[in-house]
């Protein structure tokens, strides 16, 4: 059976999860956040609203995390549910702890790598941490304006990608692989270097024999 766990999880989705958050962030700016979850819509301002999914909670008061599926005082619709459901039986299938325990001690920090394992795995437009006071309600969303946000793609790859690697407690060249690869760039490697191409887009990246990116070069077409 393949090995999935929260480590293969992070470097699978890290990278495309990660480069949409700034597409959501262009397009919703400073603006308040409230959902319905009568509708499954989250509403940013007067104008701006999107499809949900609710995968969980995090407490500021306790340090811990809850995932929606077993947040029964909530009564949180199961339409909305849907991608949290989906998660506890992954976690099940493969045995994966983190995803099958109801509740559980965590940082803040961690929400966002649920949300980008949750984004990638549901080719979701975006997650969003949305802070309420006592602690952060993590959703995905879904819709093509997030999507269709314009952006110079190689320019995108050369300045986030340290970006995750810097964030996260992650594998930096199996990251890099998938996130390229999910581009659909061509990956050539050559002992510790990996060259990928993308028509006329070239980026090269070089790491260590602990696979920490030594260098990455590329330019913005």
């Amino acid at each position: 059976m393949e090995m999935v766990n929260y480590d293969t999880l992070l470097e699978k989705h890290a990278g495309i999860a990660f480069e949409k958050q700034y597409n959501l962030a262009e397009i919703i700016g400073e603006n308040n956040w409230e959902i319905d979850m009568s509708t499954g819509l989250i509403y940013f301002g007067d104008e701006l609203k999107f499809p949900m999914q609710i995968l969980g909670s995090y407490s500021f008061d306790s340090g811990t995390w809850l995932w929606a599926w077993a947040n029964e005082a909530s009564n949180i619709p199961d339409s909305l549910l849907i991608e949290t459901n989906r998660l506890k039986e992954i976690g099940e299938t493969y045995n994966i702890e983190f995803l099958t325990m109801p509740e559980y001690n965590m940082e803040p920090t961690d929400v966002h790598a649920l949300g980008l394992i949750a984004s990638g795995e549901f080719n979701s437009s975006a997650y969003y941490a949305g802070n309420y006071g006592n602690g952060i309600l993590l959703l995905t969303l879904k819709d093509e304006s997030i999507e269709n946000v314009p952006y110079n793609e190689q320019l995108r790859i050369l300045s986030i990608y340290p970006e995750i690697i810097s964030n996260f407690a992650i594998n930096h060249r199996r990251t890099f692989k998938n996130y390229l690869d999910s581009k659909g760039y061509s990956i050539q490697e050559e002992g510790n270097k990996l060259t990928t191409n993308k028509g006329e887009g070239l980026i090269s990246a070089e790491f260590d024999d602990m696979d920490r990116l030594v260098k990455i070069n590329g330019e913005a077409k």
